[in-house]
């Protein structure tokens, strides 16, 4: 029998790592599970190409959440060959005096890096990180894979005790407030920390400082699938077809099946029909709703969030490269970090060129962030190689066909006034337009599947309509980056799709004969 006909409890359309996620779980639980996938590999973000043994990552890299996501260990995704390789330090910024800031998970480590610049910034690194930790133990991780509830009602959850109290306050200021907060003065001490949110593209000034503990201490902390990204989607993938779902490439949804007045199953755009009484799609807000299902089937009010998802203004350039013999920093302490960061000395520096990239007509980087990570795991490279990733935050609004060559050859430059880099053997430049052709659902080059804004997060994300997986087309679901929590490989969405359509599932099994689905 074909796919195609057979009937499935669940589709999921997608297979990048929300997908997969969603997927794998449902069929782990007994579900008959087919996933569609547009293109004709899995894995989404989650991509690595090999180049004669270089292993370039192309997207997702930083794995935050690793020793913490919940499909790790529920899925047991070690036993599937996931590993995890943990540099010494998160980041480092070398500096034109000497000196260089490093950012490790000990924030003794760190402190004392920051004491060379500023005694009392080193104190006021200590005061912030000791009230970030409860804020992640108690609420930020927790949450995470837990259903958003309405800002009135989380927030008067969190008045319950001095940590959520703390939390909520530090969520009403943006990351340069939260700075101002916790005292920081010294104004490279603040460009290092803001480097975090701002190397996502996010605005330092939107009310978001709920992320700040999340982007700073699990990048502090953040680590590589040993052997490439791509490992993690494998072993989903593998999880997925092991418990008997079914994968399909090469098919791109193209319409939702609606049956009296439910998702009845997905209309490929080759034509074939693939039939489930739950439908889950990882797709962005526009291709769910206004394409695959259609403003005249949804309500007028979802049509009208759909069509007003905002999506990023900044993305990322990306310069891959290849290397026979070393890429080693001048100074070694950056060479011990997951992500180097080259080119701005201060705060204002940071706002400075934040602004230029805004404005547009970018002509060379300023600003970088470098991985080296066959430092850290040397099955990324052959033996006596090297691979690079060097990235740039930039607009997606520029002449990338014209300008994508020049860049990169700017963010090398770049990186020679800092690091010794041998011969290149191989270089790849992904400038944002190559990413939105390659994953469609990344519209503009957003990595996050749209701009993260108060009202773009939380409950919010998508709207207050869908934010919880289910939709108001009955048996339609969404569990994409789109979806709360977000995106950054976080685990997220793709778990807490599974619970519920698993619930959802289980519910229609119960139900007498004859019964109202």
């Amino acid at each position: 029998m074909r796919p195609e006909e057979a009937n499935y409890d669940a589709i999921v359309i997608g297979g990048g790592p929300n997908g997969l996620l969603c997927a794998a779980h449902l069929a782990r639980s007994g579900s008959r599970v087919a996933l569609l996938e547009r293109r004709h590999e899995t894995g989404g973000g989650l991509n690595t190409d090999e180049y004669f043994g270089f292993r370039l990552n192309l997207h997702a890299i930083y794995h935050m959440m690793a020793d913490v996501m919940p499909s790790y260990r529920e899925l047991d995704l070690a036993s599937w060959g996931v590993g995890h390789v943990f540099p010494p330090a998160g980041a480092a910024f070398p500096l034109a005096g000497g000196e260089c800031l490093v950012v490790t998970r000990d924030p003794r480590e760190t402190a004392a890096s920051i004491a060379l610049l500023s005694e009392a910034d080193a104190s006021c690194y200590h005061a912030m990180w000791d009230e970030f930790q409860p804020m992640l133990e108690r609420y930020l991780i927790p949450l995470t894979y837990a259903l958003p509830d309405p800002p009135i009602d989380q927030m008067e959850a969190m008045q319950r005790d001095e940590i959520g109290r703390r939390l909520a306050g530090i969520s009403e200021l943006g990351f340069t407030e939260i700075l101002d907060e916790y005292g920081f003065t010294d104004p490279r001490v603040r460009m290092a920390l803001l480097a975090f949110p701002a190397m996502w593209g996010l605005d330092l000034s939107e009310p978001l400082g709920y992320l700040f503990p999340l982007y700073l201490c699990r990048m502090a902390g953040s680590a590589l699938v040993k052997g490439g990204s791509h490992r993690l989607s494998s072993a989903l993938l593998r999880v997925l077809v092991s418990c008997g779902g079914t994968v399909v490439d090469q098919a791109e949804a193209a319409r939702l099946i609606i049956e009296n007045g439910a998702a009845a199953g997905v209309e490929t755009a080759d034509g074939r029909v693939f039939r489930a009484p739950a439908v889950v799609s990882t797709l962005n807000p526009e291709q769910t709703f206004l394409g695959l299902v259609g403003r005249d089937r949804i309500p007028a009010e979802l049509a009208e969030r759909a069509a007003a998802w905002e999506w990023e203004e900044r993305t990322l350039f990306g310069l891959h490269l290849g290397v026979r013999g070393e890429v080693a920093f001048r100074d070694p302490r950056a060479g011990e970090a997951l992500v180097t960061f080259l080119g701005l000395e201060t705060e204002d520096d940071l706002h400075e060129h934040l602004r230029r990239v805004d404005a547009g007509g970018a002509q060379e980087a300023e600003w970088i962030h470098v991985t080296v990570p066959s430092r850290f795991d040397p099955t990324q490279a052959p033996p006596g190689h090297h691979v690079a990733r060097i990235e740039a935050v930039v607009r997606y609004d520029e002449p990338w066909d014209t300008l994508a060559a020049p860049f990169g050859d700017s963010c090398l430059a770049l990186l020679e006034r800092h690091a010794d880099v041998g011969e290149i053997v191989l270089r790849r430049d992904v400038p944002p337009t190559h990413i939105a052709a390659r994953l469609s659902t990344m519209k503009r080059g957003s990595i996050k599947h749209g701009a993260y804004t108060p009202l773009q997060m939380g409950f919010f994300r998508p709207n207050d309509l869908c934010s919880r997986v289910e939709t108001p087309v009955a048996g339609l679901f969404v569990a994409g980056a789109s979806v709360y929590p977000g995106g950054m490989i976080l685990g997220g969405p793709g778990y807490l799709g599974a619970q519920v359509v698993g619930e959802f599932l289980a519910a229609r099994e119960t139900q007498p004969p004859g019964a109202p689905e």
